[in-house]
């Protein structure tokens, strides 16, 4: 016998009229887990009582030194609670603040006690010299004001571009030609743990005496503290060698690379000449590496550009404080108390954000010089060394396929 008919079979889709055509199927869509409306990591992130920044300690310079920071913390209003490795740390900015302050104060006192002095008649009174000049004053101000913004605006581009060089073009590539050369040499020449070594160690000396000439650190007792004792870069019969020049030693001591490449070629253990030309190519961009990071701090902007823009912001400080002072010893008379606030707290922003900007440009002109918010030399060379020590493990690591020597 035949079964009947489901009755939950779907039934057929019902004919269209000739020349219309069905739709597609839409396709469905997975579910996908709920997004959270609010992300706790960010807010712990930025608000979170961790400190704002990572300090290293190192041997030499200072007891710490900025390594690393997080943005999120600096993009919060946890901002106003970081003080650490910021510019706020710097007394010559106190110092230059409070002159404004008595600035203000020498011009907002006579003005304060002489408004009320108007005498009948007279064209000559405090009061009415205010009231007539305010305009003609602000605008003055507002006048030397943008011409300070453009011109660290221009100075600060030009510093920052010039830190952010000496630190890719120059530390980075001290540390990518020596990680290549030796990355070469073990794995097309040799692989004499000597040799290697001393790749390794003469491109972390060229580093850190980079550091030691910014810190005034060349004596001879120091080096070999440093460099013998301290980081066991060099033996005493290489530091005594190292010192018989004298000069440009992160620069010279590239030489000693260029030395060890061309005693292996003499040697006959490298096969080809291309690869001899790409190990004495690696030598020279180390060389010229630690070229460019001297020249940037041996040759600074030009000094008459700096002294104009010194003197500028100086003299937009200085008019703008009295400027700002007399006009708050005119509204404390009048009893305007609310443009008394305004008035003291442009007082207090503008003359303190360009101060800030010429000092931070100060700090990031030479960034080896030892404070504590520079170059972490020791964790760069010391990320060096643990960069080329990684590169020839995983050299020894290969997949199995590579042992085997498969195409």
């Amino acid at each position: 016998m035949t079964s009947a008919p489901d009755k939950t079979t779907e039934k057929a889709a019902p004919k269209l009229p000739a020349g219309i055509q069905s739709s597609p199927p839409v396709p469905e869509i997975p579910c996908t887990p709920r997004t959270p409306l609010v992300d706790t990591d960010a807010i712990c992130t930025a608000y979170g009582t961790a400190c704002h920044a990572e300090f290293v300690k190192v041997p030499h310079g200072r007891d710490f030194c900025l390594k690393d920071y997080e943005p999120m913390k600096l993009s919060s209003f946890r901002v106003c609670f970081s003080t650490r490795g910021t510019i706020l740390e710097e007394p010559v900015l106190w110092i230059e603040q409070l002159i404004l302050f008595l600035i203000f104060a020498a011009a907002a006192l006579p003005v304060y006690i002489y408004f009320k002095e108007e005498a009948v008649g007279s064209e000559d009174s405090v009061r009415r010299f205010v009231r007539e000049q305010e305009g003609k004053m602000r605008a003055f101000a507002m006048i030397m004001t943008g011409l300070c913004v453009f011109l660290l605006s221009f100075y600060t581009s030009i510093i920052v571009g010039r830190w952010w060089t000496m630190r890719s073009g120059g530390i980075g590539a001290i540390k990518a030609a020596t990680v290549d050369l030796e990355l070469l040499l073990y794995q097309s020449v040799t692989q004499d743990q000597r040799i290697l070594e001393a790749v390794r160690k003469y491109g972390r000396t060229s580093m850190l005496l980079i550091f030691m000439w910014r810190r005034k650190q060349l004596d001879e007792p120091t080096m070999r503290q440093l460099l013998c004792n301290k980081h066991e870069l060099l033996t005493d019969e290489e530091a005594t060698a190292l010192l018989a020049w004298k000069h440009c030693l992160h620069e010279t001591i590239w030489a000693w690379q260029a030395a060890i490449v061309n005693n292996l070629h003499k040697q006959g253990k490298i096969k080809s000449d291309q690869l001899y030309g790409i190990l004495l190519q690696k030598c020279l961009d180390g060389r010229s590496a630690a070229q460019l990071i001297h020249t940037h701090l041996a040759v600074r902007v030009p000094m008459q550009y700096v002294h104009v823009l010194g003197l500028l912001v100086k003299m937009h400080n200085f008019v703008l404080s009295a400027i700002m002072g007399v006009l708050f010893g005119a509204a404390w008379s009048n009893g305007l108390y609310i443009i008394c606030l305004q008035l003291w707290g442009r007082l207090c922003i503008l003359p303190f954000l360009f101060n800030a900007i010429l000092l931070i440009n100060c700090e990031l002109a030479d960034p080896f010089d030892g404070s504590e918010t520079d170059f972490p030399g020791e964790v760069y060379q010391m990320n060096l060394d643990l960069d080329c020590k990684k590169m020839i493990e995983a050299t020894d690591r290969v997949p199995k396929w590579l042992q085997e020597g498969q195409p």
